[in-house]
């Protein structure tokens, strides 16, 4: 086997930073030093308007502007996709760090804006970390994590720009696995926010493809609708657009190719596709003969050999070995030659790098920035600030603007109550599950609104399976020992054996003893308020945490565990094993008011007596006329005691 080209044999290209170019804002846009033209703008701007904060490049905004919304103001950090949004979109450009909303808040007042419909964000959320729960305790421990991680400001941010507006909308988008980051912590969040506003939200994973961008892309979506209303969500295209049918009309170029504009003819007796002519659709009538954009990286030697041995859909792997420059057992897809009659893979930031992973299906090259920008749906005459690298960075970490046209769309028809606009407002559920539970009253003593959370600690951890009758009495023994965990931890090797004393099963007083000793060490004996500072306690899941949040701070929560997740999986009808989406789900059934201590109280309740895992009582069921799988069997009751009849008749 011939070993990979040593380092010496590589043959590097010249570095080219490449143009940067600047662009003037766009001719509807107010001339921000003008305040007084910026105010008058702001007045007449027609409805529905919209707020786009960490804007980037400004696909969301293009699409929710095609949509039928006013987008009064793109915010982002990044200067230069400040200026691609100014310039193509329009509007007013805020630029800064948007984890200081004060500042952001304060040009919004200076501009006048003070009503909007939608405001709407990618904001960037990286997780806490992804190290296991000993390492995450190690990290509190020596201070390296704490609540105040900066990360999480994006977020509050834009929650204190939702709460200062209170808009009938709210659009969030960010990558599909956010709901998993710290276990749903993430999430949870926003959902709690966005409830104690008043928000009904609902979230889908949308694959772009099926709204017509070619390239295999998924986001997550994430919708509030204020005073209850649900969204109506836009039906999938018939189809994809391949490869072709997106960048296969424009001109052949080299790798290097600099130039920033070039002729534009598409090959005779070929007409454009449908995608194709809605990218030319709004250039200028002068620039019509011309394509801008269509810039190559320069392509070292050893690649370019490399590229001719590739077929369309090959990767790294297939490269004869000795022009494999990594480990083609762990790169198996550094290069990836596309497809004409496929999707592109996922356009992303890296692009801005070496782009191996975007090769033309038929020129030896990575994809031009025009080719790129056509995979993401920006249109011809949208063009990209600062130097190659920039813009296509700026591509890479855009919403499609087909993907945000079509949420635009159904977000539009909502807010301005319009083809049949918000739906009606849910919650005849909620009050049928608090009012049965209002008649049969509460087994659980530590569960009710106000509640110590040590004492909720106490019962979740530790009462469980125990007998409701018992109950109280084991928990009153249990806090004669030790108020808190302070107390506990100071027992030492006495607090297990009297715990077992106080009738507590091994298990649970060992568990009891474990979260004592990190609550004292870690939080000085008090019982953090913190998602994900209570689950990185020992034995502690999200069902416990999520029930003292609730029950001990008064949030509007959902405990998740396999009671109310089986609540939630009959009631819509489903074997749902996404943790997010049964998250979703119960809030939902939450209704307005969001998934308090009674409602949370009523469907623990609710999941012990009535929707046991076997032998469901759902003849018994409040829920029974809202219950997929309830309706489902009282029909099969129905016929089964009617065949009943009919064959002793």
């Amino acid at each position: 086997m011939t070993p990979p080209i040593a380092s010496a044999r590589r043959t590097a290209v010249p570095f080219v930073r490449g143009t940067r170019l600047r662009l003037p804002r766009h001719l509807s846009a107010p001339d921000p030093s003008d305040m007084a033209g910026v105010r008058s703008w702001v007045a007449n701007a027609p409805r529905p308007r919209a707020i786009d904060l960490f804007c980037g490049a400004g696909g969301l905004s293009l699409g929710l502007r095609d949509a039928g919304f006013s987008v009064l103001v793109g915010a982002d950090v990044d200067a230069h996709a400040v200026e691609t949004h100014t310039a193509n979109v329009g509007g007013l450009g805020y630029v800064g760090d948007l984890a200081d909303s004060a500042s952001l808040l304060e040009h919004l007042d200076g501009w006048g804006i003070n009503e909007v419909e939608l405001i709407a964000g990618g904001v960037p959320c990286q997780p806490f970390s992804r190290a296991g729960q000993a390492k995450m305790r190690e990290l509190v421990r020596a201070g390296v994590r704490t609540r105040d991680d900066a990360r999480a400001g994006l977020w509050r941010s834009f929650m204190t720009v939702v709460e200062r507006f209170r808009p009938p909308a709210v659009l969030v988008e960010n990558v599909p696995d956010l709901p998993s980051w710290n276990d749903g912590a993430v999430l949870s969040g926003l959902l709690e926010a966005l409830g104690d506003l008043g928000y009904a939200v609902d979230a889908r994973v949308v694959d772009c493809f099926r709204h017509g961008v070619p390239q295999h892309r998924a986001r997550l979506i994430l919708v509030g609708l204020r005073d209850g209303g649900v969204l109506t969500w836009p039906e999938p295209e018939l189809g994809i657009v391949t490869l072709r049918d997106a960048i296969g009309d424009l001109p052949p170029v080299p790798g290097g190719q600099r130039a920033e504009r070039l002729p534009y003819r598409p090959r005779a007796g070929a007409p454009l596709t449908h995608f194709q002519a809605r990218m030319r659709r709004d250039v200028p009538a002068t620039e019509r003969g011309v394509i801008c954009d269509h810039i190559t990286r320069a392509v070292r030697v050893d690649d370019h050999e490399a590229y001719t041995q590739l077929l369309p859909g090959q990767t790294y792997a297939d490269i004869p070995a000795h022009l494999q420059r990594y480990r083609s057992d762990i790169f198996t897809d550094k290069y990836k030659r596309l497809s004409w009659d496929g999707l592109s893979r996922t356009i992303t930031a890296h692009i801005a790098k070496d782009g191996y992973w975007y090769i033309h299906p038929e020129q030896h090259r990575t994809l031009s920035i025009r080719e790129a920008a056509r995979l993401q749906t920006f249109p011809d005459f949208f063009r990209f600030a600062g130097q190659p690298s920039h813009r296509l960075a700026q591509i890479g970490n855009a919403v499609p603007p087909f993907v945000g046209e079509a949420i635009g769309r159904a977000l539009h028809s909502a807010v301005t109550e319009r083809s049949g606009g918000r739906m009606a407002t849910v919650g005849s559920a909620r009050r049928r599950l608090l009012s049965w539970h209002s008649e049969i009253g509460s087994s659980h003593p530590w569960r009710y609104d106000g509640a110590d959370p040590w004492v909720v600690m106490v019962g979740e951890l530790c009462l469980g399976r125990s007998r409701p009758a018992e109950q109280a009495t084991i928990i009153e023994r249990v806090l004669r020992l030790a108020t808190g965990p302070s107390g506990l931890a100071r027992m030492g090797t006495d607090a297990l054996p009297r715990l077992r004393a106080a009738r507590l099963s091994t298990t649970s007083a060992a568990a009891l003893v474990a979260v004592a000793a990190a609550l004292e060490e870690l939080y000085a004996g008090e019982v953090p308020d913190d998602d994900l500072e209570l689950r990185l306690l020992p034995g502690v899941g999200d069902g416990v945490a999520k029930a003292v949040l609730c029950f001990g701070f008064g949030r509007r929560t959902v405990p998740l565990d396999a009671v109310t997740a089986r609540v939630a999986n009959r009631v819509h009808g489903r074997a749902e094993r996404r943790r997010w989406q049964l998250r979703l789900d119960l809030h939902r059934l939450a209704g307005p008011t969001g998934p308090d201590a009674a409602f949370n109280v009523a469907l623990l309740e609710l999941g012990t007596r009535i929707c046991r895992s076997s032998r469901p009582s759902c003849e018994r069921c409040p829920l029974r006329v809202d219950c997929a799988t309830g309706l489902a069997r009282t029909f099969e009751h129905r016929e089964l005691r009617e065949s009943l009849s009919e064959a002793a008749a």
